[in-house]
């Protein structure tokens, strides 16, 4: 079965999973510890990591990883004809209604229907008897995306640096619910150039391509560190939502 292929969901970026193993392998590097000594000693040296347009209106389940696209099939295909009536007798008539549109055997209307469905569409176009049939991976990014991004379609990670570690990290949907004393913003396309290892974190502030909140002169002093947890992020195993 191709959902063996599944990765765990602390892999896929940009979920708080993911920050928390991004903190893990922060804390477990000591090159970092040395360069950052000192870093909010004297100062906030949190940070928000703002990832803007995330594209939940573009993407749809089927531009998910493949290893995603092929458990959803698997699921969805080994379903009965009559597990899917159950199923559908539950969804929203809305949901019903397109379903009944599309041309097909039933099992193949349904697939179409989840693998159309925009991630921004996801909590108004699932209901529970369906989200109990897709893989628990995918329940679980559904998750993510209703608790951890904005309205706007943005990522806010908080990272509490202090003196050589990460303390905490955490994800709000509102910049007032923590205070902080750095924040770097950038789009969704160029946090994922970063997370790759295809781009300095550095070179990416002075060509624009990321904007810093905060003491720019601080960030120099300690540029070591900043790329240190550039390098970091890069070495963390990753897979990419969108």
């Amino acid at each position: 079965m191709s959902t063996q292929r599944l990765r765990p969901i602390e892999q896929y970026f940009p979920t708080k999973p993911w920050l928390e193993a991004y903190r893990d392998a922060i804390n477990e590097n000591d090159e970092y510890a040395e360069h950052s000594a000192g870093w909010g000693v004297d100062f906030d040296g949190s940070f928000i990591f703002q990832i803007e347009d995330v594209p939940l209106e573009s993407n749809a389940i089927a531009d998910l990883p493949p290893e995603i696209v092929d458990a959803v099939d698997d699921e969805l295909s080994g379903l009965s004809e009559s597990e899917i009536d159950t199923m559908l007798e539950e969804a929203p008539a809305e949901a019903r209604e397109r379903i009944e549109s599309r041309s097909g055997p039933l099992e193949e209307r349904v697939t179409e229907e989840v693998m159309e469905t925009t991630m921004a569409e996801i909590p108004d176009r699932t209901w529970p008897e369906l989200r109990a049939e897709l893989p628990d991976l995918l329940a679980e990014l559904i998750t993510q995306l209703e608790e951890n991004i904005a309205d706007n379609g943005t990522v806010y990670s908080y990272l509490d640096l202090y003196d050589g570690e990460c303390r905490e990290v955490d994800t709000i949907t509102d910049l007032d619910e923590r205070e902080y004393g750095f924040r770097l913003v950038g789009d969704y396309e160029q946090w994922t150039t970063l997370v790759r290892g295809e781009g300095g974190v550095i070179d990416m502030l002075m060509s624009g391509d990321f904007e810093i909140d905060g003491d720019m002169q601080k960030i120099l002093q300690y540029s070591d560190a900043a790329v240190d947890l550039a390098d970091i992020s890069a070495d963390v195993d990753s897979r990419f939502i969108f």
